[in-house]
């Protein structure tokens, strides 16, 4: 039994009528989410599920659904979140994939999801079963989690979380972010997103309250939540951040109960974080960094400061304990500070890529004989040893000779004041092969002329080479599911023709 599930028992025995899950379907106490968990994995080892066996999870968030996850992992199986927003093909070819023993699903989705040819069980005629518990052999070699990210080849990849990487994560996580057993916690991620490690099972692993987010996250929803429900710690991805602080009319709420935010994913703007520490006055945000390969974030930079009109952009952080990053330069070279691309080790690795030998054997790379994950993610440690995230290896683009980096264009961007969130593109031009395009979010009333007014303050903070030649000014950034931008359809808009949000000039020619 991994230390996830010790902790669950534990809790379910001494405080059993304490509050762990509340969510759209029912209020669950440790001692019922305990009981009812249990139930789910008798019933999945009857199904003919066994310890090592993957089963899919294809559900909307619910109370019972998360007794559901739960059991999954009591039966010693690991469980695979697929997303039932997606297209079907995508679900079905994911399910083909991870070669799942059995689907566990709500009552409504059953017989869909039957016409597959799979082994379904839906949780609510496990949970009634009443089935006596099974025991699970400890292994903490044995995957928890399989959680499914892009891959380079257009095929998406299956990361194998371990038991012991969960565990380590949970122990490293909890002291360090503040997560304890008077916490009052949010979900605001999909089952589907790796994030959710982090706002759904932390806080059961510590015997929190759990409040269970909205399957819509509409910034008056979520935050009626935090209001309401006096939330202290909650996860919230960079750009969800920003459209709370940008919609979400911070200042007319109380946000006094709020302790911790964590945010990453994703470049955070420095503008939402202040405005959310200038609305809450006892919060801290985290802003963490980590591949889905290393369990969520293996760093976190601490911001309480209180500074606004910053437009610096916020370190990633250090390591969390267990974990360790050192740099690869393009010689092949490994340093302590870098500059170069991140390799990460520690017990939060994961075990592999399913099936993918090829991909999984070019993800690692030994330093001093032991195996670090090579993250693809560029990056340098200050002299107080916080790490600056420099964006991707791919970030780079080339045009007319000049080497561009795209991420230190939308920093540049972002730094004037109107600008919520921006998203730079390369995209074709016929007249010089490739041009930069700009999408930026702005408040309602920002003025027609703001097109006009980012290229006056790029030609002032970027060189001349790295100024985008188009604006398209959004009132939010269309997003994925998981609530990271939808690159695809921003691209799709950047390439459109925007005669009021365009301006076109002549690049530089580079240096090659």
């Amino acid at each position: 039994m991994s230390g996830f599930l010790r902790a669950l028992t534990a809790h379910a025995r001494e405080r059993p009528d304490q509050v762990a899950l509340v969510g759209p379907d029912a209020t669950l106490s440790y001692a019922r989410l305990h009981r009812d968990s249990a139930a789910v994995a008798a019933g999945l080892a009857a199904a003919g599920v066994r310890p090592g066996d993957v089963v899919a999870v294809h559900a909307e968030k619910t109370a019972a659904v998360i007794a559901g996850l739960v059991g999954i992992v009591r039966a010693g199986a690991a469980y695979v979140p697929i997303d039932p927003t997606a297209p079907a093909a995508h679900r079905i070819g994911l399910l083909e994939d991870c070669a799942a023993r059995a689907i566990l699903c709500t009552a409504g989705r059953a017989d869909t999801l039957r016409r597959q040819g799979v082994t379904v069980v839906t949780v609510e005629d496990l949970v009634a079963s009443g089935s006596p518990a099974v025991a699970v052999h400890e292994d903490p070699d044995r995957i928890a989690y399989m959680i499914y990210t892009s891959g380079s080849t257009g095929r998406p990849k299956g990361v194998r979380i371990p038991h012991r990487a969960l565990d380590a994560f949970v122990a490293a996580v909890v002291p360090s972010l503040g997560f304890d057993a008077a916490a009052r916690c949010l979900n605001t991620l999909p089952l589907h997103f790796d994030g959710s490690v982090v706002d759904l099972l932390v806080p059961l692993a510590v015997g929190a309250r759990l409040n269970l987010g909205p399957a819509v996250m509409a910034p008056s929803l979520v935050l009626d939540l935090v209001e309401g429900e006096r939330i202290t710690h909650m996860t919230a991805i960079g750009s969800t951040l920003a459209l709370l602080a940008q919609r979400g009319d911070l200042a007319a709420r109380d946000l006094t109960a709020l302790r911790m935010v964590l945010t990453g994913a994703e470049i955070v703007h420095p503008g939402a974080v202040q405005a959310w520490l200038a609305a809450a006055p006892n919060l801290t945000v985290f802003n963490g960094y980590g591949p889905t390969e290393t369990t969520v974030i293996v760093t976190a930079q601490r911001i309480s400061e209180r500074e606004p009109g910053r437009t610096a952009p916020y370190p990633i952080g250090p390591e969390l304990p267990g974990s360790h990053i050192c740099f690869l330069d393009a010689d092949g070279t490994c340093s302590a500070d870098g500059p170069g691309e991140l390799l990460i080790a520690g017990d939060q690795l994961m075990a592999g890529y399913h099936q993918r030998p090829e991909e999984e054997r070019r993800a690692f790379l030994e330093v001093h004989g032991v195996r670090h994950y090579r993250s693809g993610d560029i990056g340098s440690r200050g002299p107080d040893g916080a790490i600056r995230f420099d964006g991707r290896r791919d970030d780079e683009v080339k045009i007319r000779g000049n080497r561009i980096n795209l991420n230190e264009v939308k920093r540049g961007v972002e730094r004037h004041p109107a600008v919520g969130q921006a998203f730079v593109e390369a995209v074709p031009d016929g007249a010089d092969g490739l041009r930069l395009a700009c999408a930026v979010t702005v408040p309602a009333g920002a003025g027609d002329d703001l097109p006009r007014q980012l290229e006056a303050h790029c030609a002032a903070v970027l060189p001349r080479s790295m100024a985008p030649r188009s604006y398209h000014v959004l009132a939010a950034l269309p997003t994925l599911p998981s609530g990271k931008p939808d690159r695809a359809r921003i691209r799709a808009l950047l390439t459109e023709p925007q005669p009021h949000g365009r301006v076109d000039r002549q690049e530089p020619a580079g240096q090659r």
